[in-house]
């Protein structure tokens, strides 16, 4: 049985994404706008006391449950300062995080934040991204298995996301990593639903995907040319030959030879190929 996924649209607008509704522990959002909600209330960026200790916290949350050398939050967020003011400065921010994910000292000091002489870990929080991330891996794998519902699964967590990891911080070397790997699992996603419109014959579905694709990764081939293929499979003509030509510059830029026009050429070779 061929399976149809919802509209993107419909999805974004009728329903839920995975993350949508945070439960008792304090759930953070950092994709697309960085906020803690602590049960049903909202504590926004510029409520926090110290813009230190919300750094401190953005990078805990960066390093996904590891321990953090404590030298290394010192000289990541106090580079200049010397170590003993520095490990005083540490211990005021840790404190001021334990107050806001709970003000009211509801659990142990090392319940969400938990230290040693050398070591910082956060826990027992729940990060959007995170959540993003497993019903990734969870959509593509039921996919992969080919589940009845695996196209339901992969649009309701390609509607999950909600923007880059910590948009507001994308000159900090210590959020880039996760916020490649999230985006890489955002265009995965909405590369494979756009691929599966296209087989099933719903190049206007095709189209929205990989237009989403393109909004996050210009210099996608395959988003590219699958629109190119999508225009004109709907008799588009001109939208496709403006698209190619949009697709050359690009490829253009990154020193990458382009595939020749017209997109039935497109067609005859595989998207799985296209950029290897």
């Amino acid at each position: 049985m061929r399976q149809v996924s919802p509209p993107p649209d419909q999805l974004r607008s009728g329903m839920s994404a995975p993350m949508a509704a945070p439960g008792a522990a304090p759930y953070v959002r950092t994709m697309g706008t960085f906020q803690v909600i602590r049960g049903r209330s909202p504590f926004d960026t510029a409520e926090w006391p110290s813009k230190k200790a919300r750094e401190l916290f953005k990078l805990l949350i960066a390093r996904r449950g590891r321990p953090t050398a404590r030298e290394l939050l010192m000289d990541t967020l106090w580079p200049d300062d010397e170590p003993t003011r520095c490990a005083n400065r540490l211990s005021v921010a840790l404190s001021t995080i334990r107050t806001v994910l709970d003000p009211y000292r509801r659990y142990p000091a090392d319940h969400f934040v938990s230290t040693d002489k050398y070591v910082v870990s956060l826990s027992n929080v729940t990060v959007d991204v995170e959540v993003f991330l497993a019903a990734a891996r969870e959509a593509v794998l039921r996919y992969e298995n080919g589940e009845p519902d695996a196209l339901t699964a992969l649009a309701l967590a390609e509607a999950g996301y909600a923007g880059d990891f910590l948009a507001e911080d994308r000159y900090y070397e210590w959020a880039v990593s996760l916020r490649e790997l999230a985006r890489a699992s955002y265009l995965d996603l909405v590369r494979t639903l756009a691929t599966a419109a296209a087989r099933s014959g719903d190049y206007e579905r095709a189209q929205a995907y990989q237009l989403r694709a393109l909004e996050r990764d210009p210099f996608d081939e395959q988003a590219h040319l699958g629109l190119i293929d999508a225009l004109a499979c709907t008799g588009k003509h001109d939208r496709a030959r403006r698209q190619y030509h949009d697709y050359r510059r690009q490829m253009d830029r990154i020193g990458i030879e382009p595939v020749p026009f017209p997109p039935h050429r497109v067609a005859a070779r595989p998207l799985s190929t296209v950029g290897r």
